[in-house]
């Protein structure tokens, strides 16, 4: 209805006559989801600053060689500053449509029915200034108490420990917005926006007086996260004459018990004072001090590629928080944002080793098996729809309990086939619970997606079953070459997936006009069907090169290299074959030193090969590319107390890169620049 129908109205009709297709059903989202255009086409610099320090302690009382109690402390801080600053043209926002399609590609992937949009003249994009600063205070703590006893023949340890962290967080996010028509294409490194044809159009990046000023806001977070844990561990050699296997067993029982806690709030300003509107719509861009963007942020070398892009400037963050916050000014926390999560577990475990002979191949089993009982506790605010059905909401207080119990065997086996030569095999069943954070009851709204995502309190741990078995050739000086081949199943994987629908929003523009009335898809993270099947090889070197030839004593070199083959897991809405995320096929690492009593050196070479890094709209895969970084480091021991270094991190500064399904299709291209150390150690 409304504007929302004249942009269906147009965009059908473009498309139509620049390219050909036409849609048939406008609500079927199969059909039109394979039409794909550039959304958002933004530049980003960042600068961040860290602080941080740590104090440890450790103290030990042993009244006999029998008995003993260690104290360990540690208490620091870590402080992290980011200011932002984001120039962005979304071409699918507000009362935005298509004006006319100037390229487009039914090639690339036309095996998934999909057509790209790659230069289009869009008839009102919503061009954002944003200015923005996260920053965050860390303190965090640590205590246990160990104990170690020996009572006749059984070795008993006990641990009691704390750790805790108190974090807050003050995001801030000031907002300008300019509605006009231009022009957004691919390039070779990701994307542009340009003036169109258009008597509206204008150039985004030095346009200053077009920028309407809609708010700045500012939000404030309180987190805390506190853990308990205690153990209780027996063990005995053992030498029996019956079963001279047997020479060690070993058995125990843990108890933690984890929370997190949050409060949130938010703030916008948008007058002189508060409850003021005065400034939205009125004041531009061109009335704040403005800073050219490389002065802001340290860098930006790839903007003297683009000239149109030279004369970027924007609003300071120290010139926001000054100028832009009246009197008062103040964020206080929201009763419906808060939730906490506890999570209690209870483990019981057994454990034996086996020392024999097979012929006369030297061999030992160690065998164990863990059963854990978890308990799970969520409570928080759930927004639910009033009972008239009207599309205002409300927030109720809600809790749920979750509980669940596994029994997790393991097995290792080694063999030693000759003095240099172990065979290697292991076994076990493992599991990874779900954050903390997917199982809080909150919601969180994407207006651009018209989707709210939900916390899930259901959601059960991924189990992974594997199986490994390897070969390691341990060389003179200390050197190996090793090679495993290893298989895993896992089940159970953590996604987002839709769970529900939230009708008749009212989504609003940023100008405060009605976009439309909407209705938004609900998703919430859960434990995928099925399971997926990973397999590899990993190869391992260690050698020093004295082995070589004397004058090459302290030189050497670390390497492994891993393979994998992953079976395609079909997360796509749209049927795409998509391996695992966060899995490559390909990963090494390559290192060469030089080290002495005095002085080390190294430089290493780390390489990961293109994985997926999410599923864009849980349908479109988007990779990051294949990536490699050198990284040095010097060390020199002063005495034996005092130790001075040099890092340097990705010193060939190179670039990160991403794309969607095709590299023809990028979807970022940063660089994080080269980062420097030198450091100071002081043992006492």
């Amino acid at each position: 209805s409304g504007s929302s129908q004249w942009q269906a109205d147009q965009a059908a009709d473009v498309l139509e006559r620049d390219t050909g297709i036409t849609i048939n059903d406008r609500l079927d989202s199969d059909e039109t989801s394979r039409v794909v255009f550039l959304n958002k086409v933004g530049d980003r610099s960042y600068l961040t600053e860290q602080e941080k320090w740590g104090a440890t302690l450790s103290l030990q009382y042993k009244p006999s060689s029998e008995f003993s109690l260690t104290f360990d402390g540690l208490l620091g801080s870590f402080d992290d500053h980011e200011d932002e600053y984001d120039a962005a043209a979304y071409a699918a926002s507000s009362v935005s449509s298509l004006e006319r399609v100037n390229q487009y590609d039914s090639s690339t992937l036309s095996d998934y029915g999909i057509t790209v949009l790659t230069d289009v003249d869009y008839a009102a994009t919503q061009h954002e200034f944003l200015s923005k600063e996260n920053s965050s205070d860390t303190d965090y703590q640590q205590f246990s108490i160990a104990m170690d006893w020996i009572v006749g023949q059984w070795d008993i340890n006990g641990l009691f420990g704390y750790s805790g962290a108190d974090k807050s967080i003050e995001s801030t996010n000031l907002k300008h917005t300019a509605y006009r028509a231009t022009r957004s294409r691919y390039t070779s490194t990701g994307a542009e926006t340009i003036p169109s044809d258009s008597a509206d159009t204008f150039d985004m990046y030095n346009s200053p007086e077009a920028y309407l000023f809609d708010y700045n806001e500012v939000n404030r977070e309180a987190i805390s996260d506190d853990k308990y844990a205690a153990q209780l561990d027996f063990t005995r050699q053992l030498n029996l004459a019956f079963f001279p296997a047997l020479s060690k067993v070993q058995f125990g029982a843990r108890y933690t018990d984890k929370s997190k806690e949050r409060n949130y709030g938010s703030n916008r300003v948008t007058g002189p004072s508060a409850g003021d509107t005065s400034w939205v719509g009125t004041r531009t861009l061109a009335d704040s001090e403005l800073t050219n963007i490389t002065d802001l942020v340290n860098g930006g070398e790839y903007l003297s590629e683009v000239p149109s892009k030279q004369g970027w400037s924007q609003i300071s963050n120290s010139y926001a928080r000054d100028q832009l916050r009246y009197e008062g000014f103040g964020v206080d926390f929201e009763e419906d944002q808060y939730y906490q999560v506890e999570e209690k577990t209870t483990a019981i475990y057994a454990m034996a080793d086996f020392v024999f002979d097979i012929g006369d191949m030297p061999a030992t089993l160690n065998t164990g098996v863990r059963y854990i009982d978890t308990d799970v506790n969520s409570s928080g605010y759930h927004q639910v729809q009033n009972d008239d059905g009207s599309t205002n909401y409300t927030s109720e207080p809600v809790s749920k309990n979750g509980h669940y119990t596994d029994l997790l065997p393991s097995i290792n086996f080694t063999l030693e086939l000759n003095d240099d030569l172990i065979l290697r095999t292991a076994a076990s069943e493992t599991l990874m619970r779900p954050a903390l954070t997917d199982i809080a009851y909150k919601r969180t709204v994407s207006l651009s997606e018209f989707k709210y995502r939900d916390g899930n309190p259901d959601l059960q741990p991924t189990y992974a079953d594997q199986w490994e078995v390897g070969l390691e050739w341990y060389l003179e000086e200390g050197g190996i070459l090793a090679v495993s081949y290893f298989e895993k199943e896992i089940e159970g994987v953590v996604r987002e997936s839709l769970t529900g629908v939230v009708e008749g929003v009212t989504k609003y523009n940023d100008n405060g006009t009605v976009d439309g009335v909407y209705d938004f898809d609900v998703y919430q993270k859960v434990n995928a069907e099925g399971a997926y099947d990973v397999s590899g090889v990993e190869f391992v070197a260690q050698i020093p090169f004295v082995r070589f030839h004397n004058l090459l004593d302290g030189f050497g070199i670390n390497a492994n290299y891993t393979t994998l083959d992953n079976s395609l897991t079909g997360s796509s809405d749209l049927g795409i074959p998509t391996p695992p995320e966060g899995l490559a096929d390909e990963t090494f690492n390559l290192t060469f030193y030089y080290e002495n009593e005095s002085f080390d050196a190294r430089i290493s070479y780390n390489y990961k090969d293109k994985y997926v890094e999410y599923i864009e709209l849980d349908m479109y895969p988007v990779y990051r590319d294949a990536y490699g970084q050198t990284d040095v480091s010097l060390g020199y021991n002063i005495n034996n107390s005092m130790k001075v270094t040099l890092e340097g991190i990705n010193i060939t500064d190179e670039e990160t890169k991403g794309y969607t399904l095709d590299p023809a299709f990028p979807t970022m291209y940063e660089f994080s620049g080269r980062r420097v150390s030198l450091g100071f150690r002081a043992i006492f």
